[in-house]
């Protein structure tokens, strides 16, 4: 089995971040860098955008931080049983090297079960956990071991792809095509074209699922009002959030809520 430790889902820092453990850690650290990030391994300092994956082996020395004055990421601590552990070196995952993936999406919401899990009080808990860590590193694995995606050779990728992390790492700021276009230096129009060409969504649908995202996250563990909520999550307008969650999950926020406290408590 393997156990999860020490984990924390969407963890942001407001002031410049660097974390140093020159004995490293007695388990696994797996972190989902969301913004730009600076390792410092074998005497050597790397500087790597945002959407960049490192998985420490345990007992290696750590050194990395943040790029510029903020910092974001998922990361989880694990330990695998020793009969688990050719389960993990069979995936071939590079260790204590940084890698940059096309998108992150997917294993930062299987990091964020993961932290929901972590905090549950469900009698098999820890088996739970035990497959969601083992379906985030077949998901990291598949991600590493495939080809590159041909979208990554457009010449705008880089910004683009930058764009989109900061799109779902703050869906909170009063995004709007035409300011996205301004940030990567394109028309509007062609912005539109080249976002859904290259994620296949569009900018707009991107920020609207980034904010219900992050507004069912907080419906789940805080005890906020709905307005605080919104207010958090980006929207000016309570009634728009209200209609917007409605049409997009069936439910008004108030009925989410007490839809996952009950089911918290079966």
């Amino acid at each position: 089995m393997i156990t999860v430790g020490h984990c924390g889902y969407d963890s942001r820092h407001r002031t410049r971040l660097e974390m140093r453990r020159p004995g490293g850690t007695p388990d696994y650290t797996l972190l989902l860098i969301k913004t730009e990030a600076f390792f410092r391994i074998d005497g050597k300092t790397l500087q790597t955008p945002p959407g960049t994956v490192i998985l420490y082996e345990p007992s290696v020395p750590v050194h990395y931080g943040s790029v510029g004055a903020s910092y974001n990421d998922d990361w989880i601590h694990f330990l695998p049983e020793d009969c688990d552990l050719p389960f993990l070196q069979d995936l071939k995952l590079p260790c204590n090297t940084p890698c940059t993936l096309s998108f992150t999406g997917q294993l930062s919401e299987y990091a964020r079960m993961i932290v929901l899990e972590k905090n549950s009080e469900h009698p098999y808990r820890e088996q739970i956990l035990d497959s969601l860590m083992r379906t985030l590193l077949y998901s990291l694995a598949s991600q590493l071991l495939s080809s590159p995606d041909e979208a990554m050779e457009n010449k705008y990728y880089s910004a683009m792809n930058e764009l989109r992390m900061s799109i779902l790492n703050t869906p909170h700021k009063k995004w709007t095509i035409e300011a996205m276009a301004e940030l990567v230096h394109i028309s509007p129009s062609y912005l539109q074209h080249l976002y859904r060409e290259l994620f296949g969504v569009s900018c707009i649908q991107d920020v609207i699922q980034a904010r219900l995202k992050s507004a069912r996250f907080y419906l789940r563990t805080t005890e906020m009002s709905i307005q605080s909520i919104a207010e958090l999550c980006g929207y000016e307008n309570e009634l728009h959030f209200m209609r917007q969650f409605k049409k997009f999950t069936n439910m008004t926020p108030s009925q989410y809520r007490s839809h996952y406290l009950c089911e918290q408590q079966k």
